[in-house]
């Protein structure tokens, strides 16, 4: 893991715990599952912090359900380990995720908290509307990028 930063709880059964990740024995011939959501992305300041939860009817899991909070850069190191590692050479590694841009929304929440009430109702509304669209517009872009990098 990176140097200085929380490892989050050990969730890997007593059985494959200390075992390599390469040694670690998944039946795929049965109806186990991992889903993994990564989602509610926060800034806080210069962070960006992303909530993994993860469901799973492996063995290898303690707990069937569990969420960790990880930084923008973790996944960045995460990539890179994958991709700089010989042993992972000819498997596809999608791209690392981009960083999101939040600062265009905090100028615009800025000037519609400044604005609130020097700005007539419907100056404030479209504000307000367009406010929604941009986030709106930036989930569906980072869903697509998602999306297209699996296939």
């Amino acid at each position: 893991m990176m140097e200085g930063l929380d490892d989050g709880p050990d969730f890997l059964s007593e059985e494959d715990r200390g075992v390599s990740p390469r040694a670690v024995n998944v039946d795929l011939q049965t109806d186990a599952t991992l889903q993994v959501d990564i989602s509610d992305a926060l800034s806080e300041r210069d962070k960006v912090k992303f909530t993994v939860h993860t469901k799973s009817t492996l063995p290898n899991f303690k707990q069937n359900e569990f969420s960790v909070v990880r930084q923008h850069e973790e996944f960045i190191w995460l990539h890179d380990s994958f991709v700089e590692n010989e042993d992972y050479a000819g498997y596809i590694i999608p791209p690392a995720p981009p960083r999101p841009d939040f600062d265009a929304s905090r100028e615009k929440l800025q000037k519609l908290g400044e604005g609130e009430g020097s700005m007539t109702k419907e100056e404030f509304t479209k504000m307000k509307q367009e406010l929604e669209l941009g986030l709106i517009e930036q989930l569906i872009v980072q869903f697509m990028e998602k999306n297209m990098s699996l296939t």
